[in-house]
């Protein structure tokens, strides 16, 4: 080979490969946020999740507390329900302890929003549709009788 196809050869060889170290780095680059993002949004999918059970929980606490209610008050001889009774004192500390860990969830989550880390929770507005305001028709003369 000449001289000058070696160098053009060389020359060549050296672009490709800083051409390939350039091109991966740009996807590690990429693939690092990729994956940061990902992680990010799992992590918030298992924060909507826990939230999820959390309200469930606190809905069969609400139907226990409803039905202990039911029944002592619609008993014979109906006592007054208390706060401090045993069974609605357990309850009511249980349904307070969910609702603070509904709350940390919440805030987490309306947190990742303003972050634009997740999709706003709140239904958009919807545009109002508009009516063509419906058309006229003509008024026809009165047709005339023949005589």
């Amino acid at each position: 080979m000449k001289e000058e196809t070696k160098a053009k050869a060389t020359k060549l060889w050296n672009d490709v490969k800083a051409g390939l170290k350039t091109g991966f780095a740009a996807t590690k680059k990429g693939l690092s946020k990729a994956g940061n993002a990902i992680q990010s949004y799992s992590d918030l999918g298992i924060v909507q999740i826990e939230k999820k059970q959390f309200e469930s929980k606190r809905k069969k606490a609400y139907e226990v507390l409803g039905l202990i209610a039911f029944e002592r008050l619609s008993a014979k001889g109906a006592v007054s329900l208390k706060a401090d009774d045993p069974d609605t004192a357990a309850l009511i500390g249980e349904i307070a302890a969910l609702n603070k860990e509904i709350a940390k969830r919440d805030k987490i989550l309306k947190a990742a929003e303003k972050e634009g880390k997740i999709p706003s929770s709140e239904p958009k507005k919807k545009a109002a549709a508009k009516k063509a305001p419906a058309k006229k028709s003509a008024k026809k003369a009165p047709a005339k009788k023949a005589d």
